[in-house]
């Protein structure tokens, strides 16, 4: 189970690489566009709309980089709790297979909600940001929640 968990992670991991390219690509454009909008309004002389556009351009910034740096650390501590984790039998296989498979959802979580947050703020959009915020934050407060109802659970059930 174990083997094809790593096996799975390492073509994950490549995969998002690739996926994280084309999310800084697409930040990147819409950060362009911002920057076209800030200018334009600027020039006009519209404060509500410069900083607008300012504000999307650094809400951007930060999802990108919360994404970037989210997600290769939740697998990296799932790794590394699943390889050093206790307990014995297929109780342990079953809470390690869980803990790769919650990982995966969350980082699919955080991908979707970068990507829902990158093209709101392309469109001009503040509600999409918010709603990528507050999943993001959502998946990895139920990645917690799970990493300790699970124990928890097994001791109750008598697993050694």
């Amino acid at each position: 189970m174990m083997h094809a968990s790593e096996i799975l992670v390492n073509i994950l991991r490549g995969a998002w690489g690739a996926v994280m390219g084309v999310m800084v690509a697409a930040a990147v454009l819409g950060m362009l566009a911002q920057l076209v909008r800030l200018s334009g309004s600027a020039a006009l002389g519209a404060p509500m709309i410069t900083a607008r556009a300012a504000s999307s351009m650094l809400g951007m910034i930060v999802v990108v980089l919360y994404a970037y740096l989210a997600v290769p650390a939740i697998v990296r501590a799932v790794s590394s709790s699943a390889l050093g984790g206790g307990g014995c039998g297929p109780a342990a296989e079953l809470g390690q297979a869980a803990a790769y498979a919650m990982a995966a959802i969350t980082s699919l979580r955080i991908a979707k909600a970068t990507l829902i947050s990158i093209f709101s703020a392309m469109s001009g959009a503040q509600t999409g940001m918010s709603y990528a915020i507050s999943e993001a934050a959502e998946s990895i407060i139920g990645m917690l929640l799970i990493s300790i109802a699970v124990p928890v659970a097994a001791a109750f059930l008598g697993a050694c």
